[in-house]
């Protein structure tokens, strides 16, 4: 089929999501034809493969030689466009200019990609057209960028009179210009393989093995009535964090806060993944670790560092570290310039199945934790669970104290919890995973229903289950380490199991039970544990100031039972008196 003069490509190139019937078949297979037998794919390859990369990466010969061994079709977009457009890419450049070519491309793969599963090899500038990489990521597709260093590309290359980039062209100029221009795109890739001048079948080796071993992120979205974001948890995400966040930035520039000790574990992982997505980091700023940071003090130093970094209202906080740098690194981003963007990338399990999600930001001050804040909603949250390997055993086990509240408020995952969290926490990858990823589930219902806390019974509030008693108990301890938020919540979830069954609202059981499994885990679960004195009255003190305090009367969140829980405002101190009394805390 030619193309008739003044007509253009998109005239013999529709778009499959503009008017194709639903019944039209997938583009002819031009060189490979699909195989007689059903491909086995898993499912995370189900939606097809789509190689992308500059000139020369090999992908035609890589993929041809991937579709064999997966017994799925091969297709190469820039000779499906020839077949349907009747004339070589270079006639269609000269004709018609790269605008009109880009727009006919988007077409072919969109018509693709709506067909049977196959190996897709695109052309090199296809993967810069946003279009066409929102139509990738919708069909469900597993990107590759085949990353290869550019003189070896420039062998490859020199003498290709077949493209119109390179004809009369200094190869080696024209790559450092593509590159310049297509790198921070192909980053966005599901997978990148660094290929070196090995035979095709070694490097399809390479490639095999990167898509066997790939785990796609699980994408999980908090919907709010004003925007949407997602929570991308799975394993590998930091190293593809530029990537991952480039389309959802207004500008391609950050400024990084990051806890100092996380800083020197991930921050050059960060750093590069930055870079390969084109993302201008203007400053980075270290915070000492530990709760005591989430002051107002270290606030200021966060802002100077911000501002002294000559941003704008587009340049993009990221926060890189556990719940403190979080909630320290989201404050600072909702009050500097009145507002910034800005993304959490948690790498503490407590910080990745609870204050990571949800908007809220803060800082303690004297008369309590979390007193001075603001709700500011993230671009997006990046929960890599592969960084929780790095954590210290009690920083892990502090932040099954959150996951053990949303089994609590759940219920099945009560039950998940009390079977897998000696596991989880001893490392088990797989139920790591399982664990961030329906906390966070959860807790993105529960947000998205009552974003600010403004039910008037429950809703947002129920995430406060235990965060009562644990945040006075915090306070009291002084954000000195010697007692982690993890672990204050894990006592608190044991006093009001306890404080429910003594007012009679659920089993005499459960409080046991929720003891037994903090136990299994290796947390605290009661005050005496904690061998220091607390005096209930200055506790019920701290409570009285907790931000849940409504016209003076205490609120607690209870339980009925794992998956009953409800808000109380009626709880008489007395009876909150007297448990901490029998808890072994003096008047």
């Amino acid at each position: 089929m030619s193309l008739p003069d003044g007509k253009g490509l998109a005239a013999a190139l529709p778009d499959a999501a503009e008017g194709a019937v639903a019944d039209e078949p997938a583009p002819s297979v031009t060189a490979d034809h699909a195989p007689s037998v059903p491909p086995r794919l898993p499912p995370a390859l189900r939606g097809g493969i789509v190689l992308v990369g500059l000139p020369g990466a090999g992908k035609s010969s890589i993929g041809r030689r991937l579709a064999a061994r997966l017994a799925l079709p091969f297709l190469d977009s820039d000779h499906e466009i020839e077949a349907a457009a009747g004339l070589p890419v270079t006639e269609i450049f000269a004709r018609y200019g790269e605008a009109h070519f880009r727009d006919g491309e988007h077409r072919v793969i969109a018509r693709i990609l709506n067909g049977p599963p196959a190996v897709l090899a695109t052309g090199g500038g296809a993967f810069t057209d946003a279009r066409t990489r929102a139509a990738i990521r919708a069909s469900g597709a597993t990107a590759v960028w085949l990353r290869c260093e550019l003189p070896m590309l420039a062998r490859r290359v020199s003498g290709r009179e077949h493209r119109p980039m390179f004809v009369g062209q200094d190869a080696a100029e024209v790559l450092n210009r593509l590159a310049r221009a297509r790198h921070p795109f192909y980053a966005e890739a599901d997978i990148v393989v660094n290929c070196t001048d090995e035979t095709p079948e070694i490097t399809t080796d390479h490639v095999q093995a990167a898509l066997e071993r790939h785990v796609p992120p699980a994408r999980l979205a908090v919907q709010l009535a004003e925007r949407s974001y997602e929570v991308v948890t799975g394993p590998g995400l930091l190293a593809r964090a530029g990537g991952l966040m480039a389309p959802v930035l207004p500008a391609p520039r950050v400024v990084v806060v990051a806890d100092a000790t996380v800083a020197a574990l991930h921050g050059a992982t960060l750093r590069t993944a930055l870079a390969d997505a084109g993302i201008e980091l203007r400053a980075e700023h270290a915070v000492r670790p530990g709760e005591a940071s989430k002051s107002m003090a270290v606030l200021e130093e966060v802002l100077d560092a911000i501002l002294g970094a000559g941003i704008d209202r587009k340049t993009a906080v990221v926060a890189l570290g556990g719940g403190v740098v979080g909630d320290l690194a989201g404050f600072a981003a909702a009050v500097a310039m009145r507002g910034l963007p800005f993304v959490q990338v948690p790498t503490t399990l407590l910080a990745q199945v609870d204050s990571s999600v949800g908007g809220k930001t803060g800082v303690n001050l004297r008369a309590g934790k979390n007193l001075a804040g603001a709700f500011h909603q993230p671009l997006m949250v990046l929960a890599d669970t592969e960084v929780l390997g790095t954590l210290p055993p009690r920083e892990l086990r502090a932040g099954w104290g959150e996951v053990a509240k949303h089994g609590l408020l759940q219920g099945p995952l009560w039950d998940w919890c009390e079977s897998n969290g000696p596991a989880a926490v001893a490392g088990d990858q797989a139920a790591l995973r399982h664990a961030v990823l329906e906390s966070c589930r959860l807790k993105a219902a529960v947000v998205a229903a009552d974003e600010r806390e403004e039910a008037p019974e429950g809703g947002r509030a129920l995430l406060n289950l235990g965060h009562t008693f644990g945040h006075a108990i915090e306070a009291e301890c002084g954000y000195d380490g010697s007692l982690l938020h993890g672990e204050g919540v894990a006592i608190g979830l044991v006093l009001a199991a306890k404080l429910s069954a003594a007012l009679g609202y659920c089993d005499p059981a459960l409080p046991g039970r929720v003891e037994r499994h903090l136990h299994a885990i290796g947390l605290p679960a009661s005050v005496a544990e904690l061998n220091r004195r607390f005096s209930a009255a200055t506790l019920l003190n701290r409570m009285r100031k907790d931000k849940k305090v409504r016209d003076g009367a205490l609120r607690f969140v209870l339980l009925r039972a794992p998956g009953e829980v409800f808000t109380a405002g009626d709880v008489p101190a007395a009876a909150v008196e007297q448990l901490l009394r029998e808890e072994g805390c003096t008047a």
